[in-house]
């Protein structure tokens, strides 16, 4: 072979080895497109738990409860108390306008100017993190690392008047999460050491939801009710899991389809699921980001359509733990940072 052929060649094989790199970072920048509406706030802090009051939005962390402006996402005020929020927790309000903030070390509740004016902790509830909340019926259900109280306001203050543990009908004492789904309540457990699944409970008493039923997984992360015959669910442990559609037919509920990664959702571990003012599905994962679905009936059809963000789209971190919806924006709670999302 002469000179002029391995000039030719060496000229081809560059120009192809160029093309080569290029259509890589096309490709590469067509699928992982940074969006520009998303901002990182608090970075580095876990962020455990959000709330929009309507005036300001908290945010529950690991190192304190943030008050921040609910447009721009501005820290506002950072409470005095020492209260710490990782894994799970949440912050809701009551009819009487206080918010109530489930932390590490039991229960606080917080008044229109920002004051720490109830502490509740063990023996009063179960021992333990407090993992979730829900205001229901002029009262609030706490459910903690070793079963669920309920409080009412009793002589003028708030009270405990119920506790429930396995030993009075929960599948397990760690109590994930609470929702109200018509007339029923539905407990979700998490570190199962036995079915763990859903314990839901009636005027008829308590019946349940769990693997043999067709659950993924035992360890319940999130429901959602859609309607009081129908409800996602969102189960799993690390690697294992999925969302799950649970429906109420002749009386009964009964899973009727499972999504996991394999159909399209980001990760196997459903970690959140989030219902917008729009009708979007938010379904997020435990370390590969989320998908967002026009609304919840794209689950019935695979592969699923949607929008996928994730670190490399901008999200502070791939964990979204919780989200809520303010008019401007969206704030998604991650391992590692908050994430604004701009609405336009």
């Amino acid at each position: 072979m002469n000179r002029k052929s391995i000039l030719i060649l060496l000229t081809v094989f560059s120009l192809l080895t160029a093309a080569g790199i290029t259509y890589q970072m096309i490709t590469k920048e067509a699928v992982t497109p940074k969006d520009e509406a998303l901002t990182v706030l608090l970075p580095g802090i876990e962020i455990s738990a959000l709330y929009d009051d309507g005036g300001r939005l908290w945010a529950g962390t690991g190192e304190g409860v943030f008050i921040l402006d609910r447009d721009t996402g501005d820290t506002v005020k950072k409470l005095d108390p020492d209260i710490h929020m990782i894994f799970s927790a949440m912050i809701t309000k009551t009819d009487d306008g206080l918010v109530w903030v489930g932390h590490e070390d039991g229960l606080s509740a917080f008044d229109d100017v920002f004051d720490e004016v109830y502490r509740i902790t063990s023996p009063e509830i179960p021992k333990g993190r407090v993992n979730t909340l829900l205001a229901d019926d002029g009262g609030l259900w706490v459910g903690t690392q070793n079963g669920a109280a309920h409080l009412s306001v009793k002589d003028g203050s708030w009270a405990v008047d119920e506790i429930l543990t396995k030993e009075s009908g929960l599948s397990e004492d760690v109590v994930q999460v609470i929702k109200r789904v018509g007339d029923e309540l539905w407990f979700g457990s998490y570190l199962a050491g036995d079915k763990g699944g859903i314990s839901i409970r009636s005027d008829e008493g308590f019946t349940y939801l769990n693997v043999d039923d067709g659950i993924p997984h035992s360890y319940i992360n999130a429901i959602l009710p859609l309607s009081d015959d129908k409800v996602l669910i969102g189960s799993g442990q690390m690697i294992y899991g999925g969302l799950s559609i649970a429906e109420k037919m002749d009386g009964k509920w009964k899973i009727t389809i499972n999504r996991d990664q394999n159909d399209g959702i980001p990760g196997m571990k459903v970690r959140d699921l989030f219902l917008d003012s729009s009708g979007r599905l938010f379904i997020t994962t435990e370390a590969e980001g989320i998908i967002i679905l026009d609304d919840p009936d794209g689950l019935n059809k695979t592969p699923l359509e949607g929008l996928v963000l994730s670190q490399e789209n901008g999200l502070a971190d791939n964990e979204v733990k919780c989200i809520t919806e303010c008019d401007k924006c969206y704030f998604l709670g991650c391992k590692y940072g908050l994430t604004r999302w701009e609405k336009n």
